[in-house]
């Protein structure tokens, strides 16, 4: 759980290399390959991303209190 903005910063950063690496894996594996190794990364950047929603859906008052 993300509970102050460095540790947001921190998950921004982390979606966008795990959505670098499947762009660039898309150009060089072929589809089962790329099926095969994406699943685990697209888990992992749907967690973040939903870490990173439920963090900016927090007012201020109540992220402080975390």
């Amino acid at each position: 759980m993300i509970q102050n903005d460095e540790q947001l910063k921190l998950a921004q950063k982390a979606v966008r290399n795990l959505q670098s690496i499947l762009t660039k894996a898309r150009k060089i594996h072929s589809t089962a390959e790329y099926k095969a190794m994406s699943e685990p990364i697209l888990l992992e950047l749907q967690q973040r991303e939903n870490a990173i929603l439920r963090y900016l859906s927090l007012t201020e008052s109540q992220a402080s209190a975390l």
